[in-house]
């Protein structure tokens, strides 16, 4: 199963929303979000012969996120990097999840959200609040980052190669 997780408001619906028109080039809309409260099951066409599932969390059910993870093969954590308040947050939660037994063979895609904005971290500041050489050196889990807009549409191809990869 691909699970969708995220701290709220980090743009986890829109991200599914786009990565299920992805193919469709002339679909330029934004749709509109509400913040999950709960779970969506999202199909995402990776070409035309191949489909996934993604599961997505809203954020404010982190507390039984655990709940979801045992039969989490993928999974993908967001982060809102323009919401500087709320990314040493996202590294909290993001830590617990990857020292959740459930996740021993899992394979994780973090996707580093909102980059096209103004008030974004940068990608080095990310990985020196995070400590992401350290994440990456003690962890069991093959742990990928990609940056990403759920808005522009930056990154999102990348993601699609990601999943397809990934699902077979």
């Amino acid at each position: 199963m691909f699970l969708l997780l995220g701290p709220t408001s980090s743009g986890k619906t829109l991200l599914s929303k786009k990565l299920k028109t992805y193919d469709d080039v002339e679909d330029e809309n934004i749709p509109s979000t509400l913040p999950t409260i709960g779970t969506n099951l999202v199909n995402i066409s990776l070409n035309k012969k191949q489909e996934i599932t993604v599961r997505e969390l809203g954020g404010s059910m982190s507390p039984i996120w655990p709940n979801y993870l045992k039969d989490c093969h993928f999974l993908i954590y967001v982060i809102d990097m323009s919401n500087r308040l709320q990314v040493s947050a996202a590294c909290m939660l993001f830590l617990s999840i990857l020292t959740n037994p459930s996740l021993k063979d899992c394979q994780v895609l973090v996707l580093l959200n909102k980059m096209d904005l103004t008030t974004t971290m940068s990608r080095h500041e990310f990985e020196s609040l995070f400590r992401w050489d350290d994440i990456l050196k003690h962890s069991p889990h093959q742990i990928s980052v990609k940056e990403v807009s759920a808005v522009s549409g930056l990154g999102l191809s990348e993601v699609i190669e990601w999943l397809l990869q990934h699902s077979r």
